[in-house]
């Protein structure tokens, strides 16, 4: 009996093994994430953009499809990735900083010409200004997380989520209206249509305001799942939190900002430079 009992003492029974969770688990969320920016853009500028592109002006028909193809690229870099291609994929990373830059441009330029009410449809400017602030406070987060997606790109998880970011930064204005355009199929929100004297149709968008509610719900709950996924993972790092916390305040200040003076000398100084 205590020959049997001998070995039992000299080799102790081991506490189950816990599973070991990797921090450097690769993040695939760039390929979901463009899919839905893709699918909500889509649906977001159906009724003004794409399905009439034979009428569409030239400025926003460049600013579209440069938009437009930003977040296909996201899409092909997430994709090189996980085919493991770094090589293409850091190739067309500096073919973007040029992209980029006119994507920037572009988008000033749109914010110039709806807030001036110039343009194709244009909307007046009590109305321009719910999307304008949105866009003035988003495009500061697109341009640094670009930037810093740049500066970080050896850490390639801090990367992955910067760019993914800049999917949601530039998302606002689409999810806006593809949540607008649902309530004006359930018939809480309506547009209408004038022609003023100098014979330019101008659109009226009742109740956009509204939509701005489900539209900051909707981006900050992406980024509640992503941060809830990555904390579950073992893997979380700053990029989401950080746009959760931006966005999350500009959410806070969005209605109070709308009917704030300093926004609405800044919305007209904007105006002045059509």
């Amino acid at each position: 009996m205590s020959d049997h009992i001998a070995p039992t003492m000299e080799q102790p029974l081991k506490p189950p093994a816990r599973r070991r969770v990797n921090r450097a688990d690769s993040f695939a969320g760039g390929l979901p994430f463009a899919v839905v920016a893709i699918l909500v853009t889509l649906g977001g500028f159906w009724p003004t953009f794409f399905s009439r592109l034979d009428e569409v002006d030239a400025a926003h028909m460049l600013h579209g499809m440069l938009a437009t193809g930003w977040l296909v690229l996201v899409l092909v870099q997430a994709s090189l990735i996980g085919a493991r291609k770094p090589g293409w994929h850091r190739v067309l990373g500096w073919l973007s900083l040029p992209w980029f830059v006119l994507l920037v441009l572009t988008s000033c330029h749109m914010i110039i010409l709806m807030m001036s009410a110039t343009g194709g449809l244009p909307i007046p400017f009590e109305q321009a200004k719910i999307f304008g602030f949105s866009d003035v406070t988003a495009l500061p987060l697109l341009m640094i997380t670009y930037a810093g997606a740049l500066i970080l790109r050896k850490d390639r998880h801090v990367h992955s989520r910067l760019m993914s970011i800049t999917l949601l930064a530039g998302l606002l204005p689409a999810v806006a209206r593809f949540f607008y355009w649902i309530m004006v199929a359930m018939g809480i929100a309506r547009v209408e249509t004038s022609v003023g004297l100098d014979g330019l149709t101008e659109v009226r968008l009742e109740g956009l305001a509204q939509a701005m509610h489900p539209t900051f719900v909707f981006v900050l709950a992406v980024l509640a799942i992503a941060i809830f996924i990555d904390w579950k993972k073992d893997r979380l790092r700053w990029p989401f939190p950080f746009a959760f916390a931006w966005l999350a305040i500009n959410y806070a200040t969005f209605f109070p900002g709308l009917s704030s003076q300093w926004f609405d000398r800044l919305a007209r100084w904007i105006a002045a430079m059509a």
